[in-house]
């Protein structure tokens, strides 16, 4: 990197990272690339993401959205979502006290797209056309997303500062005058005719992390691997996982790799795993889907991108917000395999058979996803000229 080119963009960005994995790992890059361009960049991170920017040359202020406590007191019969709703209450009541106290001159505020910026500024009373919102996939939807029971935790947040922070999930899909970073292509993106000059396409981050050698699991040479993940945060139905088992128990063809994520206990869920089973609270999933040969995903957008990248067929099976979206999206360009259980009962049988059409019909698969993968390359090489552009 230049002087002459450093000095150019000393621009001072503040960066208040995603408080969810999804979230973050899209904003890792682009942090780094800011970085490397000779931008004054300043993070703030939660405890939990702090060390995945350890290298990069950017100032991070640390803090804790831990609600661990909180989710103790919870029901059983809590929503999934309300833990992340506690989440996002506290780190915007967190972030408002941080910044309110940060003294520096930036020239702009980068947000994730789960923070209500325009509510945390009746407090902290900034220049609103610093704000850029980083969203984590698509800003439109055909889903409908709002739901006000979303805001269950944000409300001794609204109520200490006299705000009414929105749902956050319907909030990434609110009409807003500022500038997005989307991580995807526009070929990959919801009605992308409709979206207006201030949305910047700059392609998904593929997150090329360290080799875990701490991870156990083992492929078995002689059968292929089916992997399952629903995901970090809708990880919890037990009820799919115990479907996929019926599927696929003692197959002579399958060896199969389950992620559960970090709220299921597995010896208290699964009693008895077929010998052909692994299940597991976290997967190094980049990782593993380099020798993967079929991939059930709930369709989040990460997940996708980086199924699609590693050329692995695809079922995909939407949880919930827009994960349905992203499914719909692979299948009208003929990308993978959709299971919509808002249409159907997903059975053992359904599954054993999409599982089926996903690696017989795999060389189409691949050649489709490639195109969609193109797209994005295409788009990361215009990301130098949108910073500048953004950040001008």
């Amino acid at each position: 990197m230049s002087e002459k080119l450093k000095e150019t963009n000393t621009k001072k960005i503040c960066f208040a990272t995603g408080i969810l994995h999804g979230h973050f790992t899209g904003n890792v890059e682009i942090i780094k690339e800011l970085a490397s361009l000779g931008y004054d960049v300043t993070c703030y991170v939660t405890e939990e993401f702090a060390d995945r920017l350890n290298g990069i040359p950017v100032k991070k202020t640390v803090y804790s959205a831990d609600v661990s406590e909180i989710a103790k007191k919870l029901p059983p019969t809590a929503p999934f979502f309300a833990i992340n709703s506690f989440m996002v209450g506290k780190a915007t009541d967190v972030l408002i006290t941080l910044l309110h106290n940060d003294r520096t001159d930036y020239d702009y505020y980068v947000f994730d797209g789960f923070f209500d910026v325009t509510e945390m500024n009746k407090v902290l009373q900034l220049d609103p056309s610093k704000f850029v919102i980083a969203y984590p996939a698509f800003v439109l939807t055909d889903e409908n997303q709002l739901d006000e029971k979303r805001t269950i935790g944000l409300q001794q947040t609204n109520q200490k500062y006299n705000i009414h922070l929105h749902d956050f999930v319907g909030l990434l899909f609110m009409p807003n005058k500022f500038k997005k970073l989307i991580h995807t292509s526009r070929l990959f993106h919801v009605r992308p005719e409709d979206t207006d000059e201030t949305c910047y396409f700059l392609g998904p981050n593929i997150e090329n992390r360290a080799f875990d050698e701490n991870f156990a699991f083992r492929k078995d040479e002689n059968k292929k691997l089916l992997y399952i993940s629903l995901g970090t945060i809708f990880g919890k139905d037990l009820t799919f996982y115990h479907r996929c088992i019926e599927a696929f128990k003692d197959s002579e063809e399958y060896q199969v790799l389950v992620s559960v994520g970090k709220f299921v206990d597995i010896q208290e869920s699964f009693k008895e795993i077929p010998k052909n089973f692994s299940i597991y609270n976290y997967v190094p999933q980049t990782q593993v889907l380099s020798y993967t040969d079929v991939f059930i995903t709930h369709a989040g957008f990460n997940s996708t991108s980086e199924a699609m990248t590693s050329g692995v067929p695809m079922v995909l099976v939407p949880q919930a917000v827009d994960q349905f979206d992203v499914a719909r999206l692979v299948q009208k360009l003929d990308a993978g395999i959709i299971l919509n259980k808002r249409e159907t009962d997903i059975t053992a049988d359904i599954i054993r058979n999409a599982v089926k059409e996903a690696y017989d019909t795999r060389d189409s698969l691949k050649e489709n996803m490639q195109k969609i993968t193109d797209s994005f390359e295409e788009t990361r090489k215009n990301r130098k000229a949108l910073y500048s552009e953004i950040f001008c």
